[in-house]
């Protein structure tokens, strides 16, 4: 049989299926390599029903080159898995994966990390390859270390082990024959599996292959396979474990090597899987970008492990990006070559894990269109941004995030908010926007009096805690009151004006008391300068255009809208992307010319 588009077919629409083709396009990568050379042209596409492989060139199954050293899955070799070989009478060789090896060099590499300066010990610096970690990168341990750990961890070693081996001990001859099998299998976009099933079990009994068509379904690779999980009541009293035909839980396996990254909660023993999910993609740019993405995605909390996956992924494309300029070839966006991820949490029980949730985290649609060099330096300072935000919310009760401040022991500790200018592009470059947000944002009165709510609010806040200025009062509450307020045009605009009024009061009594004090000292009144300004850290009045630019933006795009950005602005600080400082005028980066 002779085919260069293959179909499989989302029968549990769940990331099963994703591994399952991943699983297949890497095996016909290998196949592909053997006859052309190179893998470089094998597409996955999500077709909806099903997801599709193109290959440049056609396979025929007639010619295959000898495969009986193609690695499909290499076996768990531990100590205790090679003493369970042994009981078995099978012997004590699996010449697999080394584990005890592994896990050994992971230590080891852990230990020099840690002698390193603190600003080498980062998930940052790893993704920028910093001069000072040359010389311990290569003496990483093995990528798949982690998918191994989840597989001992998970219990399910023996498992793994004997579907992995089947194949292996398969001769030329049937490998080549089961290669065949899954041509034909996967010809088609309805994949017939029933049929594949029962001329498997005719090929074993004329080729005298042991063991049985199919397995149990493991849960690490089918999340929904829980004994019961697929039945919708109960209808027996023993609910045992769901079975599939053993190939297609062995492409799994292979796919799960592949587009996945497993880790442990930090501070706890309950897991986490993050599933790529195709929409476009090479397969070596697929297999490239996961073992990129798994150096640099660490263990930390639940919540914080979901925001940090999406942005390291676009870190570790925006890096790929890079290299696509100098080499000055094709590119595409992230949202045509994948959705984002299928994230399935694993509970620790004592004795199993068990599969609590199953959530889909999309990549993000508000980066620059990276037509430019200076456009993807602008995204890669974007994500860093986030990421500096993210890594910086220590507290372990991470869904009270305003609570925080209030609760760390160190008063002179601010956490970074974003800027005024990440905000923006967060809003002008949301690919699902309506495309007229920039005339709100743009707007000098919309500006003006998201100024205003600042100064009112965080930076008010900010110089009385850091420096015990108490120039200005603190208009806490502000936001959620201008929030309340926004759904009814008319009661978001009495609101708005009820605090520019106290706004704008206030200053001007500030401004006298500034204009009193300099005349005392200087013996004359004269107006103030914006150095005057600056020195006593006061603030400008708004306009009666600024308002009235208001008034206009609410009556073409609504309250709501409007209402909502101008907080979103008003609480962000302006300054850029970048600024990491802890000094004053830094951190908050309030412009006094406006």
């Amino acid at each position: 049989m002779e085919a260069k588009v293959f179909y499989i077919t989302k029968s549990s629409n769940t990331s099963a299926d994703t591994l399952l083709a991943v699983g297949f396009a890497s095996l016909l990568g290998y196949i592909y390599r053997e006859i052309y050379g190179t893998d470089d042209g094998i597409f996955i596409q999500d077709a909806g029903p099903y997801y599709e492989i193109t290959l440049p060139l056609p396979i025929d199954t007639c010619n295959l080159p000898r495969l009986r050293d193609m690695p499909v899955l290499l076996p768990l070799d531990s100590e205790k898995q090679r003493e369970k070989q042994g009981k078995k009478g099978k012997g004590e060789k699996l010449d697999g994966f080394n584990y005890d090896t592994e896990i050994d060099k992971s230590k080891s590499h852990r230990e020099r990390v840690k002698n390193l300066s603190p600003h080498l010990q980062t998930a940052d610096a790893r993704l920028r390859r910093e001069p000072g970690l040359e010389e311990i990168i290569p003496d990483e341990p093995d990528t798949r270390l982690a998918h191994y750990q989840a597989i001992s961890q998970m219990k399910i070693a023996s498992s793994f082990n004997e579907l992995a081996l089947r194949w292996r001990e398969l001769t030329e001859e049937q490998i080549q024959l089961h290669i065949d099998l899954l041509f034909k299998l996967f010809s088609n976009p309805d994949n017939d599996v029933t049929e594949a099933e029962t001329t498997w079990q005719n090929l074993a009994r004329e080729q005298k292959i042991p063991g049985k068509v199919r397995v149990t379904a493991l849960q690490i690779v089918n999340p929904t396979a829980g004994k019961g999980a697929n039945r919708t009541k109960a209808s027996e009293l023993a609910v045992g474990n769901q079975e599939s035909f053993w190939i297609l839980e062995l492409l799994k396996f292979k796919g799960f090597m592949d587009t996945t990254a497993p880790l442990v909660i930090k501070e706890s023993k309950d897991r986490k899987i993050y599933v790529l999910q195709p929409k476009r993609i090479e397969l070596n740019k697929l297999q490239y970008m996961m073992r990129e993405f798994r150096a640099v995605f660490w263990s930390t909390s639940a919540i914080r492990l979901d925001i940090v996956a999406s942005l390291r992924l676009t870190q570790i494309f925006v890096k790929h990006y890079q290299t696509l300029y100098r080499h000055h070839k094709r590119r595409q966006s992230l949202s045509s070559i994948a959705h984002g991820f299928e994230v399935t949490f694993y509970k620790d029980m004592g004795s199993a894990y068990a599969t609590m949730n199953i959530a889909s985290i999309n990549l993000p649609a508000w980066l620059h269109d990276m037509d430019s060099q200076e456009n993807v330096k602008a995204a890669e300072a974007l994500l860093e941004e986030h990421l500096e935000i993210i890594q910086h919310i220590r507290n372990s009760k991470e869904k009270d995030l305003i609570s925080q401040r209030e609760s760390e022991k160190n008063p002179k500790r601010w956490i970074r908010q974003l800027s005024y200018k990440g905000l923006e592009i967060l809003i002008m470059h949301d690919q699902t926007s309506n495309g007229d947000l920039t005339e709100v944002i743009q707007s000098k009165g919309f500006q003006h009096i998201a100024d205003a709510i600042r100064r009112s609010t965080v930076f008010a806040q900010y110089r009385r805690s850091q420096f015990d200025d108490r120039t200005y009062e603190v208009r806490y509450g502000l936001g959620q009151e201008l929030m309340r307020k926004a759904r009814y045009n008319k009661e978001f605009l009495i609101a708005l004006s009820q605090f520019l009024f106290e706004y704008d009061a206030e200053t001007a009594q500030e401004d006298e008391k500034a204009v009193k004090d300099i005349a005392n000292k200087v013996g004359r009144i004269r107006p103030l300068t914006p150095q005057d300004r600056v020195a006593r850290s006061l603030r400008y009045m708004t306009s009666e255009d600024d308002l009235k630019e208001v008034v206009a933006l609410v009556d073409n795009h609504g309250s709501e809208l409007v209402g909502s950005l101008l907080v979103a602005f008003g609480y962000s600080f302006k300054g850029a992307s970048n600024a990491t400082s802890d000094k004053p005028g830094e951190v908050v980066g309030l412009s006094t010319a406006e």
